[in-house]
């Protein structure tokens, strides 16, 4: 089974202004640095909860079971959506309108420890940063589908 997104209508739940704040940062010249770091962050804190932080468009395709399924949640509906003939292939719309404080701290944490350790990428200490935010995404985590 394949999950892409169609339409991406959310916006990231971190900014740039949450995420230098976080770190103390009041200065641009790690914006881009920064505002990358953001994106990757969240990315991988998605991918651990299984949860999309912002609405967006899926579709599923390749789909071998009779019943619908739904790999990122939380679900909100179904979308209207003409397949081609013969292909097992659905859309459905998923996501938080508003992204839960508990997954913005782990995002935060995950840009912060990139930050940190932008050059060196000592294990140890990375390691213990992102399984905080292991503990935060989990809490969200849904292995059951909708």
């Amino acid at each position: 089974m394949n999950v892409s997104i169609i339409e991406d209508i959310g916006s990231e739940p971190v900014n740039l202004d949450m995420a230098k704040e976080w770190m103390n940062i009041d200065y641009p010249d790690w914006d881009v640095l920064i505002t990358r770091l953001i994106v990757a962050s969240r990315e991988k804190s998605e991918s651990m909860s299984g949860q999309s932080y912002g609405i967006r468009v899926y579709e599923v395709t390749g789909n071998q079971k009779n019943e619908k399924v739904y790999p990122i949640g939380p679900f909100i509906e179904d979308v209207e959506f003409e397949g081609e003939d013969g292909v097992k292939k659905y859309r459905y719309r998923a996501g938080f309108h508003i992204c839960p404080e508990l997954l913005k701290l782990a995002i935060l944490q995950r840009v912060a420890t990139g930050f940190a350790y932008r050059q060196n990428g000592v294990m140890d200490a990375v390691s213990m940063a992102v399984n905080q935010s292991h503990h935060y995404e989990m809490a969200y985590r849904r292995d059951m589908y909708v």
